[in-house]
């Protein structure tokens, strides 16, 4: 009897073996990336302004032109690279810069290590407002443009204005940069979105921070300034960058 009852088990075992089904979404996204090239289509980059407030900016305007056509190629489970275009950015460049990447819980992330690309950051800038005028109890503005041409008998004074209106954005390359466990949003035959975050700096123009003198009470005490630099303060870089296969 006994004899038969292991025999019982061994079939069961057995069948449970042969039909257990293997992981299809690790097969299926190893596949899909392995099958096709992949270029960056879209993308967007959260920062904050200088007044602590978030704000989104497209990433594909802070990204060097000669970047456009470059594409990336997943060449087995682990070994990656991204391939120049026809448009490079230096006569040296070479074909490709390899990278290293992996998947992890469950496939839903995927990480990218040793020079997976250069990734644009942004560099905020700021530029204080100026204008030219003839009397400033009641502001009367100097208005034509490109000239100085305070009037005879007026004190000619440029005053400064909240900076935060003047914030300008320049890209920044940071090279070989590792993404670790970005997320995997709409992930398709055709597409997939990946979404991570870069630790860096905004600079802080509140309270009369602007990073150059301040003019004030010209009319009563003269021309008085104060220089309050501006503040660098801790920010995380938001990327949303969704890749197209061709």
């Amino acid at each position: 009897m006994k004899k038969y009852f292991y025999l019982a088990l061994s079939v069961v075992f057995i069948f449970a073996a042969c039909n257990k089904k293997p992981n299809q979404t690790s097969t299926t996204r190893y596949d899909i990336l392995h099958a096709s090239k992949w270029k960056l289509a879209s993308g967007t980059l959260a920062v904050k302004l200088g007044n602590g407030k978030d704000t989104t900016l497209n990433y594909l305007n802070y990204i060097p032109s000669c970047y456009n056509d470059d594409y990336l190629a997943f060449n087995s489970r682990s070994i990656g690279a991204v391939f120049n275009g026809s448009n490079r950015c230096s006569p040296s460049d070479g074909d490709s810069t390899q990278f290293t990447w992996e998947f992890s819980n469950d496939y839903a992330n995927i990480s990218f290590h040793r020079g997976f690309s250069i990734i644009s950051s942004v560099v905020e800038t700021v530029n204080p407002l100026k204008f030219d005028t003839t009397n400033l109890e009641p502001l009367v503005l100097d208005t034509v443009h490109g000239f100085l041409d305070t009037l005879p008998g007026f004190v000619r004074v440029i005053p400064v204005l909240d900076s935060i209106w003047s914030l300008t954005f320049t890209s920044s390359g940071v090279t070989s940069v590792d993404i670790h466990n970005a997320i995997i949003t709409d992930f398709s035959a055709s597409s997939f979105t990946i979404n991570f975050t870069m630790y860096s700096t905004y600079p802080d123009t509140t309270g009369f921070h602007t990073g150059v003198s301040y003019m004030y009470d010209v009319i009563t005490s003269g021309i008085d300034t104060v220089d309050l630099p501006v503040i660098y303060r801790a920010d995380t870089f938001k990327y949303k960058l969704t890749y197209t296969s061709f």
